[in-house]
């Protein structure tokens, strides 16, 4: 009697031995319930918009840069005409102004041609007179000492020639010096429309570009949600045009029970697991937490019909992982410092 009186008491001891030892390990494994979700993207527009052709249908997959639909924005395309119009008024000016100029310049340099020739149309014939003049008394020994003194410098014929050269350098230099200004001027630097056509076709380009954003592509590999839009519809700024959706899911939605909220923090750990395929998992990291205390969804209660509560927790997942749409998952907290599973578990 007395030995099973004494089995009893180690059975009790043992019992709330393993109890104590079991609650110090469980108390630092948290697992909850959370959704895998797709990033969604609200694919909009900054200003008023007509849809002018839709390329996808809900559900599609596409490619990074696949064209999904074409708008038009008539503020755009007014912009664009007016300047185009700006910019080729302004240019035929500049073409007027510029033919101006060279004509000016080529009149200019016909006139300097024309004085040229002229002055040395004369300084030729004075010299043809100075050459028949030694041809005829090249013989009369006294004419030529004569001669020779006026070619010294006292020659009326040389003066001539004297004063014909600085006839022409005295027309010449300052109509060269008007031509040089003209030519200047016609370069972009003296150009008075270059200025006003280059602010125009900086415009021009803003708008062209702005233009192309109106062709609207998947800005990654992923699925078409909803069109919210038709053909030929006119939507206000900022309208949701189409929802995208990644194509694996990179976030997951999590609900941690209200009297575990401080087992769970900014930048934890978190094992993910698929809670229909145990091997499908990954690790993510809390990246956000709810602010205050919501009713748990139906799908991530332990039971269903009994409502319970927790708050919010997101949380970032790789993008190559197997886990679908709104696919259910089961979320363990890891700490480093002490085993994942309770201690009676390991009898499990």
């Amino acid at each position: 009697m007395k030995r099973i009186n004494i089995l009893y008491i180690v059975v009790i001891g043992v019992f709330f031995l393993l109890m104590k030892l079991n609650g110090h390990y469980a108390k630092h494994s948290v697992t909850f319930f959370g959704f895998a979700e797709n990033k969604e993207t609200q694919i909009n527009m900054s200003h008023p918009v007509e849809v002018q052709k839709i390329h996808v249908i809900s559900g599609q997959e596409v490619k990074k840069g696949e064209l999904l639909l074409e708008v038009s924005h008539a503020n755009v395309d007014l912009k664009i005409d007016k300047v185009s119009y700006e910019l080729a008024e302004l240019s035929a000016k500049e073409r007027l102004w510029a033919a101006e100029l060279r004509s000016t310049i080529n009149q200019m340099e016909a006139e300097k041609l024309n004085k040229y020739n002229d002055i040395q149309a004369k300084i030729e014939s004075i010299q043809s007179a100075m050459e028949l003049n030694k041809s005829l008394v090249k013989d009369l020994k006294s004419v030529t000492i004569a001669t020779d003194a006026t070619e010294s410098g006292n020659n009326p014929n040389q003066l001539k020639i004297n004063q014909l050269k600085k006839e022409l350098t005295s027309f010449v230099v300052p109509l060269d010096i008007e031509i040089g200004k003209l030519k200047t001027e016609l370069n972009a630097l003296g150009n008075p429309y270059k200025v006003q056509m280059q602010k125009l076709e900086n415009d021009q380009k803003y708008y062209q570009a702005e233009q192309k954003k109106l062709a609207i592509v998947a800005p990654t590999d992923g699925l078409i949600g909803n069109i919210h839009v038709k053909n030929a519809e006119n939507l206000s700024s900022f309208a949701t045009l189409i929802t995208f959706y990644e194509e694996n899911p990179t976030l997951v939605e999590g609900y941690v029970h209200e009297s575990l909220i401080l087992q769970v923090a900014l930048g934890d750990e978190i094992e993910v697991v698929s809670s229909l395929h145990p091997k499908h998992k990954c690790m993510g990291k809390v990246v956000g937490l709810g602010s205050r205390i919501v009713e748990v969804p139906e799908r991530l209660r332990k039971i269903t019909d009994f409502k319970t509560y927790g708050r919010e927790v997101l949380i970032s997942i790789p993008k190559d992982n197997y886990f679908l749409q709104k696919e259910k998952v089961v979320l363990n907290v890891i700490d480093s410092n002490v085993p994942k599973k309770s201690f009676l578990s390991m009898f499990q």
